[in-house]
């Protein structure tokens, strides 16, 4: 008892210890948590809302980040159309009415017919250059049909050439487009033949966006726009891939954790089957059933590991058999027991179990791969040992610490003393009957003192004829031994064959 208080404080310490670890990490009090009862899945829950609040803050703050960014934008365009403003008029405000001065119509009129002269001047030499230019287009009609996009912006003046410069450098740009209209055209063939031969890419998935590249290869432009957008949805896919491998493996994890708690109780559990197999033979403590498992705490790490494998190992398989389009429901059936996993983590074979043999004149342990060889009553004794371990297993009830629960059990067996009838095998068995605190009722054809000496009560069960129905027969019991006087009801039963019993 003093133990299990022990391992009951450290379990409370660490349990308090854990306790107080999330309520610093989800900043807590005490009146907040004290009257809540601790659910896992909730914690869980809570911690998804959480990560999904995470996630929209993140999105405002991008949000918030991109609207700074528009305003420092518009800033800037603000102080770049202010600045022009004074590069040109030299002010950031206009001039008052009062500064401005009178004009001279007479200067103003000589200075406009100047003008006027230099302008027809102009207009003589801008003559002579359409000319030239209506000459040039006339020689790039073929091109005329071509739909303008964007203006192009020079690197020379076109306004400072003459016709020649201008012919020169019309013959230099047709002989220039022809060789992009070559070089496009190669690129394009290349762009198709790489587009049909990406066996890489063959699935359906993939498929379709490469042939949506495939129509729009005439343009340039729009294929990269295809090409993308179409890299941008698979970036999107596997940042979403990502967060749902990262939501699996959180969930493996949890799995694996589950598993190894039920393994460790079902380890536990083992440990205790042997408690109450204790008799005494020939005047000395006898442990007729021992079950010796490994060292849990020891092999902990070595079992998480094993346990991971396991899982890995059933994922891997259960996702082939998806692929394969079968049943996956008969494999997980199969592999998910708890033999399985036992014997996958622990060990079936690395659990001792070790029982007595009873002879007439010693007693020895023996494995369990050497209860096969016992004969008959020895067999049967060993196969009642491991009998009544189990049903006070079943019975007790471990939350009761203060009490012993080993309630009362009753066992019918049907002629157990065909081969147990030796006194050096009756005895054991029923030590081990009293030891569990069960009562046993026995059929039986077969008497002796050694059978006898084993009951308090023993009835003799006959078969008697009705007079009125000759095919009818009635069951009669009469007291053979017993103290006290019991009262036992008639019933009327239906037996095949006449034959005497004994129990």
């Amino acid at each position: 008892l003093k133990q299990r208080v022990e391992k009951a404080q450290k379990r409370y310490e660490k349990a308090l210890e854990e306790l107080k670890a999330l309520a610093g990490k989800y900043v807590l009090e005490e009146k907040d948590w004290l009257q809540v009862r601790y659910d896992r899945k909730e914690e869980s829950h809570q911690e998804k809302l959480l990560e999904e609040q995470d996630r929209k803050l993140g999105i405002q703050g991008t949000l918030i980040h991109e609207e700074e960014i528009r305003c420092a934008l518009r800033k800037q365009e603000k102080e770049a159309k202010l600045s022009r403003i004074r590069e040109r008029c030299g002010k950031d405000a206009p001039a008052p009415r009062e500064t401005i001065k009178t004009i001279r119509f007479e200067d103003a009129i000589r200075k406009l017919e100047y003008e006027k002269d230099e302008s027809s001047k102009e207009e003589k030499r801008i003559l002579k250059k359409l000319q030239g230019y209506e000459g040039n287009l006339a020689a790039l009609a073929e091109y005329e049909d071509f739909a303008r996009g964007e203006a192009a912006e020079w690197e020379m003046d076109l306004a400072a050439m003459d016709g020649k410069e201008l012919t020169k450098l019309k013959g230099i740009l047709v002989r220039d487009y022809n060789g992009y209209t070559e070089a496009r055209r190669e690129a394009r063939t290349a762009l198709e033949r790489m587009l049909n031969r990406t066996e890489a890419f063959a699935e359906e998935f993939y498929q379709k966006p490469l042939e949506a590249m495939l129509q729009l290869t005439e343009d340039a432009e729009q294929v990269l726009r295809q090409l993308e957008t179409t890299v941008a949805s698979y970036d999107s896919l596997m940042e979403k891939l990502q967060v749902d491998i990262s939501m699996v493996e959180k969930e493996k994890a949890k799995i694996v954790e589950l598993v190894g708690d039920y393994l460790k109780e079902v380890d536990d559990n083992l440990n205790k089957i042997d408690r109450n197999s204790t008799i005494t033979v020939r005047e000395r403590p006898v442990k007729m059933l021992r079950m010796d498992l490994p060292d849990w705490m020891e092999n902990e790490n070595l079992y998480r590991l094993r346990l991971q494998d396991y899982i890995d190992d059933v994922t891997a398989r259960g996702i082939a058999l998806l692929e394969e389009n079968r049943n996956l429901q008969e494999f997980l059936g199969a592999r998910m027991t708890t033999k399985g996993l036992y014997d996958g983590v622990v060990g079936i074979g690395n659990v001792q179990i070790r029982l007595y043999k009873i002879e007439a004149q010693r007693e020895y342990p023996i494995t369990w791969a050497d209860v096969a060889k016992n004969s008959g009553g020895e067999g049967f004794l060993s196969a009642f040992v491991i009998l009544s371990a189990l049903l006070y297993y079943m019975r007790k009830d471990d939350s009761d610490i203060f009490a012993d629960r080993n309630e009362g059990k009753v066992l019918l067996m049907d002629n157990p003393f065909a081969q147990t009838n030796a006194s050096h095998l009756l005895k054991p068995l029923m030590d081990m009957a009293k030891k569990a605190n069960t009562q046993l009722i026995c059929l039986s054809g077969l008497g002796g003192e050694s059978i006898y000496n084993c009951f308090d009560n023993i009835y003799v069960l006959t078969l008697i004829s009705a007079n009125l129905r000759n095919d009818m027969q009635y069951l009669k019991a009469e007291r053979m031994r017993g103290s006290e006087e019991e009262t036992v009801l008639a019933s009327r039963i239906e037996v095949m064959e006449q034959q005497e019993f004994v129990f």
